[in-house]
């Protein structure tokens, strides 16, 4: 387990061995060679994911959410990792997961985002970009990451 304090003040801990159901999931995608991210309207560039509904697993919830923003149609979810955050008015948790990107939809309507956006490169390096939302940016996403990047290479997922 990791665990650290955020640049809200929220105590976050992060396991990359939890089963239990989360609240909110977040996908790290991949499109060949490049990283599958969305622009949020608000908070600038991040990963899809969002809020599972009522009666929805994560694995479903992963997968509306990575439509819903991208236009994204994803192959196997591998999870990764799963981190709870405490703030003053809540305690939730959001599953982390891996998958390669079989295809894209157009979207009408890309709810709060402004649609699909592909960078190669780095992964650690991208979302230090000031572009990116202060969620990327964060001390937990870089552990995440860390993880999911050896998951992909000790697996060969591609």
């Amino acid at each position: 387990m990791y665990m650290y304090q955020d640049s809200l003040g929220n105590a976050v801990s992060i396991q990359f061995d939890a089963t239990k159901e989360a609240d909110d999931v977040l996908v790290i995608a991949k499109f060949h060679d490049a990283w599958l991210f969305t622009t949020h309207k608000s908070r600038g560039i991040e990963f899809p994911g969002g809020k599972g509904e009522l009666g929805e697993t994560n694995e479903a919830a992963a997968r509306r959410e990575t439509m819903e923003e991208t236009g994204a149609k994803l192959d196997k979810l591998h999870r990764i990792a799963q981190y709870e955050v405490k703030t003053a008015e809540r305690v939730f948790s959001k599953r982390v997961y891996f998958a390669n990107v079989i295809g894209f939809v157009n979207q009408v309507d890309y709810m709060e985002t402004l649609g699909p956006t592909l960078i190669a490169g780095d992964l650690a390096n991208i979302v230090q970009q000031e572009q990116f939302s202060f969620f990327m940016r964060d001390e937990g996403m870089q552990v995440v990451i860390k993880e999911a990047l050896r998951q992909l290479k000790i697996n060969n997922w591609r």
